[in-house]
């Protein structure tokens, strides 16, 4: 477990945006998420598992899904961090685009577009105003050959909000995070690597297993390990599950170890091009591939 913080030094990607720290609250966030709709919002394993079942039988991988999951929540951070955008936004439109993809395959519906439309639906949500014709720019400045247009972002944005069936609220694990840091007594070196260890797990599935306060004390575990910092009676102070806890850690363990770096933009367009030149010629039910 300490040598995971060894691989964010090799990963370009990991932690690169800004701190983005909410006030402090009390522990009844966990108790605001459950009486909430949001909770729902939660999947199981099984259901991670079935997704993407086209794309799989078109020829990608298990490996391949993630890598590419990867490389458009990479993209999310890079063009909101280009837009000066607070990471909490980043954040959301980083659920959207998991969400979005438990009921789509990337052969129907494509990712290079998708990514861009929930930044700019998470731009509405969390109050940070952008225009569609702005960010449609700074989206082909990041990437030349982005091939789309405003018109093109604002569909995608239609359809989006239907797949995530108009519910665009997302209970963050950010301001739990600062209530167990301050709760924890940490040092700054632990608080640092646990704020880190919680923007790179929106690269994870562990927003869609778990509930924001668990995903943040896994977070905080994560960076005690890696910083020498001992939280075990701390822990066992808090009414929650450490197994769901451990599992947690394990899945950024993981993460890191299995995603030291994104896969270049050249190998996202070869394996998207390959998938859906093989739908193209093999499809035969109902409905179009959404540009």
């Amino acid at each position: 477990m300490h040598l995971v913080f060894r691989f964010r030094l090799l990963c370009p990607w990991v932690s690169s945006f800004p701190l983005f720290v909410h006030k402090s609250h009390s522990f009844d966030m966990a108790a605001s998420y459950w009486d909430s709709h949001c909770s729902r919002n939660l999947v199981s394993k099984d259901q991670l598992d079935f997704s993407h079942a086209e794309d799989r039988l078109l020829g990608l991988t298990r490996e391949h899904i993630q890598q590419l999951n990867v490389y458009f929540c990479a993209s999310i951070a890079e063009l909101a961090k280009q837009l000066k955008l607070r990471q909490r936004v980043a954040a959301s439109a980083m659920i959207y685009f998991r969400r979005a993809y438990l009921c789509n395959n990337f052969c129907r519906m494509d990712p290079r577009l998708v990514y861009v439309a929930c930044l700019y639906l998470a731009c509405k949500a969390e109050e940070s105003l952008l225009a569609a014709k702005h960010l449609a720019v700074h989206a082909k400045t990041l990437r030349p050959k982005w091939s789309y247009d405003v018109k093109d972002l604002l569909d995608m944005e239609m359809v989006l909000l239907e797949d995530l069936d108009f519910n665009l609220i997302v209970f963050s694990p950010y301001r739990d995070m600062a209530t167990f840091l301050a709760d924890a007594g940490v040092d700054t070196v632990c608080g640092q690597r646990a704020w880190g260890a919680l923007n790179d797990s929106y690269r994870s599935d562990v927003n869609l297993l778990y509930p924001p306060h668990i995903v943040a004390l896994g977070c905080l575990c994560l960076a005690a390990s890696a910083s020498g910092v001992e939280l075990s009676q701390w822990l066992q102070r808090l009414d929650v599950d450490l197994n769901q806890v451990a599992a947690v850690v394990a899945e950024l363990s993981s993460l890191y170890m299995q995603h030291t770096y994104v896969i270049s933009t050249d190998e996202c367009h070869r394996l998207l091009d390959l998938v859906c030149q093989r739908w193209d010629s093999s499809s035969v039910g109902p409905g179009e591939r959404r540009r």
